[in-house]
């Protein structure tokens, strides 16, 4: 098969279930992929041959770092298509404004690592998934409501403020810097203002958090109250309220470093996998364009 044959487009919903099926047949990648399928259908192109469906690219354009994932069908790899993608895809972000590209690989993956590693991708920072399926705390009082767009200021900044700390604490993020607030981001917590919730004391924000289904997406406490019991509180209070929305089970993630895996585990959370990201600073060389090129709209 000639790399010139392969055809890359933006994933259809006509294909969905296809390239779902796809990423079945992996026990490594698949799953964690699957799961962005099911969330952000719109981060995935499609590399076809004729018709045949063989690879899929996540591609999170943005600036400036982006994130890349490609995953190609057990039955077409060692053919250099999975490098040919990752190459086209890496310049095409390049052009876009994006100065580092980081990729993830499931934690015992030795060969997806291999072939991370051989792209000239080095090691970055590690998550931990864990799960809790021990059903709803004994209920207690609460200073947890709901998030109103006019706690966008203070909830902003105890976020951004107290994930900051963490990954400099954490020491892999050594150009963390504090994200600042705009009207894009305050609309957009604003959309699912439903799945985000705050913890006040003494009527000042101290906490926020956002959830995602079963997933505790993030959770953070005012730096200056920490230590304080606020988070342990935040986190039963945030597990009851999924489980009162219907789910069997709370997810979330941690970075590996972060002391707060030591409430995690002490409020019966158990580690499931994890992830190791990995990234790379593409360099001024010029790759490859010989093989398919990505739609116009991200060029």
């Amino acid at each position: 098969m000639k790399r010139s044959d392969i055809r890359c487009e933006r994933l259809s919903k006509k294909d969905s279930l296809a390239a779902a099926k796809l990423l079945s047949l992996d026990t490594d990648t698949g799953p964690d992929l699957l799961r962005v399928l099911e969330e952000e259908p719109e981060l995935f192109i499609a590399a076809y041959v004729d018709e045949t469906l063989l690879a899929l690219v996540q591609m999170e354009a943005s600036v400036p770092q982006s994130h890349l994932n490609v995953f190609v069908a057990p039955q077409y790899r060692r053919q250099g298509i999975g490098r040919a993608l990752m190459q086209m895809a890496e310049a095409q972000l390049q052009a876009g404004g994006t100065r580092k590209v980081s990729t993830s690989v499931r934690s015992g993956a030795s060969s997806s690592l291999a072939f991370a590693r051989s792209l000239g991708y080095a090691p970055y920072y590690s998550l931990i998934y864990m799960e809790r399926t021990g059903g709803s705390f004994p209920q207690e009082t609460s200073s947890a409501r709901l998030y109103r767009d006019e706690d966008f200021v203070a909830a902003h900044s105890l976020y951004a403020t107290a994930f900051h700390e963490m990954r400099m604490r954490v020491g892999c993020f050594p150009d963390s810097v504090p994200a600042e607030p705009n009207e894009g981001r305050r609309t957009a917590w604003a959309a699912d203002a439903q799945d985000r919730l705050v913890y006040e004391l003494d009527g000042e924000i101290a906490a926020y958090s956002h959830i995602h289904g079963n997933e505790i997406s993030s959770v953070s406490v005012r730096s200056d109250l920490q230590g304080r019991g606020i988070g342990r509180t935040f986190v039963k209070y945030l597990c009851n309220e999924i489980h009162r929305r219907g789910y069997t089970s709370v997810t979330l993630s941690c970075i590996v470093g972060n002391e707060a895996i030591h409430l995690y585990n002490s409020l019966g959370f158990q580690e499931t996998h994890r992830i190791e990201y990995m990234i790379k600073n593409p360099d001024n060389s010029k790759h490859s364009r010989s093989g398919p090129s990505l739609p116009a709209s991200l060029q």
